[in-house]
């Protein structure tokens, strides 16, 4: 498994500024949080992309910004709303496969109450099969990530996708699954070998997120469960900036996960 780190990590520092600075904390492999329309005009792109080359980065994924509004824009009943929101997101689809990312990370809806968890699934399949086949065109893949503040929060929900949606694969986040009030190994039991990517922290009793290495996470059994499901490709720190003070804390948890996963 190859280790990398979340642009999302270093915010609100302009994105452009945050690919030689973790290049100059030994990262090859990130993910790319988008955090607002203008960052895919085709000139900001470009630059992105003369970055990441120019600092020997692979970029393996991106997460829009727009996570936080998809049930509004992708599943609302407003037809012509849920058209624009495909336009935008296909938008978003290339410019991944420009920067020659695999995968786009995505929220999906919000969740409201455990009372309307499952309501209109068949458009909700829909949407899910129409996103898949858009990111096929496009080259890449859509992966569903377990947020806590959405739908996807829900194991029971998580299953009926996996079923219906079969071309749906996933993103696991360690620290989502702990605010959800899940245990991670929830979420991995449904994904199995549709789990494309790792989003990698920590947590303890008082804290929600944490630099890996900085909690209470047992990393050797996610590094078992990793290994029967077949999973080799990334791992991703994702924190906040609030969760460390230097720099040099992340280079710490770089190595930390170095160690613990060999």
């Amino acid at each position: 498994m190859r280790l990398g780190i979340s642009t999302a990590c270093f915010y609100p520092q302009p994105l452009e500024d945050t690919i030689p600075r973790i290049s100059s904390l030994g990262f090859h492999l990130i993910e790319i949080f988008f955090n607002t329309e203008r960052e895919y005009d085709p000139s900001f792109l470009s630059r992105l992309k003369s970055l990441a080359d120019q600092n020997g980065i692979q970029i393996v994924s991106i997460h829009p910004y727009t996570s936080l509004m998809e049930g509004m824009l992708l599943f609302s009943n407003y037809d012509r709303r849920t058209q624009d929101g495909m336009l935008q997101y296909r938008k978003y689809m290339r410019a991944a496969a420009y920067l020659g990312a695999k995968y786009l990370t995505f929220h999906g809806e919000r969740f409201l109450s455990q009372d309307t968890l499952l309501d209109h699934m068949e458009r909700t399949y829909a949407v899910y099969h129409a996103l898949c086949q858009m990111a096929h065109e496009e080259g890449i893949t859509l992966t569903q990530e377990n947020v806590a503040w959405c739908k996807s929060r829900d194991p029971a929900y998580l299953k009926l996708l996996a079923e219906h949606v079969p071309e749906l694969c996933y993103t696991l986040d360690i620290k989502q699954a702990n605010r959800a009030g899940q245990h991670w190994s929830a979420y991995l039991d449904i994904f199995g070998g549709r789990l494309r990517n790792v989003h990698i922290n920590d947590y303890d009793r008082t804290h929600s997120c944490l630099l890996p290495g900085e909690g209470e996470m047992d990393y050797a059994k996610l590094c078992d469960a990793l290994q029967r499901c077949h999973y080799d490709r990334q791992l991703l720190i994702e924190v906040y900036s609030s969760n460390f003070s230097q720099d040099i804390q992340v280079c710490h948890a770089s190595d930390f996960l170095r160690h613990a996963f060999g």
